[in-house]
């Protein structure tokens, strides 16, 4: 009853898809270009259980040997239809037969030339518990459970943590790193790109007015705030216009000691003390006393 010239599509897949589920037998060796248990029930191999149990029920009706009385085919078709519905009804039966189509060359549209009996000859070597080991491994395959895994090396959960960590910390090693290596938050660093000892320091203040530098002599004090703007308003109204009053010092102007080449010989010099103009009065002129005495009588 199972001549035909579709024995060969349906009995080579039995020692597959039957209890055994193709652990242990010896399935006869593919061809390539035969029908597939999909084509037989004419369905995708993107089936769902629903699509394959309507696809069954429809070709069952169909090819039904009462139904097909004078058909000497129909029974054959029948039982195709029965063994590709139990083999694709079956989640773990439908993996491994999945697997076989795509690593092998059964198929009408697989080409890869792998021989089925080169990567399942060892079944034959395997002892019961190591067979049934390999169906259940199966079954977890087909439910998506992988238990076979190396464990992963860090929680992918703590991910975030780790990037906002090693930001942080070359952030921290950006900040820190001129301190740790040139010691540039001590008082007596000297950035050699910057500072050049080769120049000498003056004493300067800073003038406001003309956003510069000013030197001064060692001992001299620096204008007030008042008579250096009196002096610009005097000589240089137009800078005065320019300039915010109230933003402009009103105590004092900052002194300091600056590179020689960064300051300009200051434009206003003021006046000296009165204690100091008077003794500068009062002291005669050099060689003043000399010629009165030398005056005839």
């Amino acid at each position: 009853g199972r001549g035909g010239p579709n024995e060969a599509v349906w009995g080579s897949r039995r020692g597959f898809c039957n209890g055994a589920g193709g652990l242990g037998g010896d399935p006869a060796k593919p061809t390539p270009g035969s029908k597939t248990y999909y084509d037989i029930l004419e369905i995708s191999r993107r089936a769902k259980q629903d699509e394959i149990k309507a696809a069954y029920r429809k070709l069952a009706k169909r090819y039904h040997p009462d139904r097909n009385l004078e058909d000497p085919e129909a029974e054959t078709r029948f039982k195709e239809v029965q063994e590709a519905y139990t083999c694709l009804s079956e989640p773990f039966k439908r993996a491994l037969y999945d697997q076989d189509l795509q690593f092998s060359t059964y198929g009408s549209r697989v080409t890869q030339e792998v021989e089925r009996e080169k990567w399942t000859q060892h079944w034959d070597l395997e002892t019961p518990d190591e067979r049934e080991a390999r169906k259940e491994r199966y079954k977890r395959y087909a439910a998506g459970e992988r238990n076979d895994l190396p464990p992963s090396p860090f929680k992918l959960s703590w991910t975030p943590i780790y990037m906002l960590g090693g930001i942080f910390g070359i952030f921290y090693i950006c900040i820190r790193a001129p301190d740790w290596f040139d010691a540039q938050s001590d008082p007596t660093f000297c950035d050699p790109a910057h500072d050049d000892t080769t120049v000498p320091l003056v004493f300067a203040f800073h003038d406001p007015v003309m956003n510069r530098w000013e030197r001064l002599p060692e001992d001299a004090e620096p204008p007030l705030p008042e008579e250096l703007y009196a002096h610009y308003r005097r000589k240089k109204p137009e800078a005065m216009n320019r300039l915010d009053l109230k933003l402009l010092p009103k105590v004092r102007l900052t002194t300091l000691r600056v590179p020689r080449t960064d300051a300009v010989r200051a434009s206003f010099r003021p006046m000296p003390p009165p204690a100091v103009a008077a003794a500068a009065a009062a002291e005669p002129p050099e060689g003043g006393g000399a010629a009165k005495k030398g005056e005839p009588e």
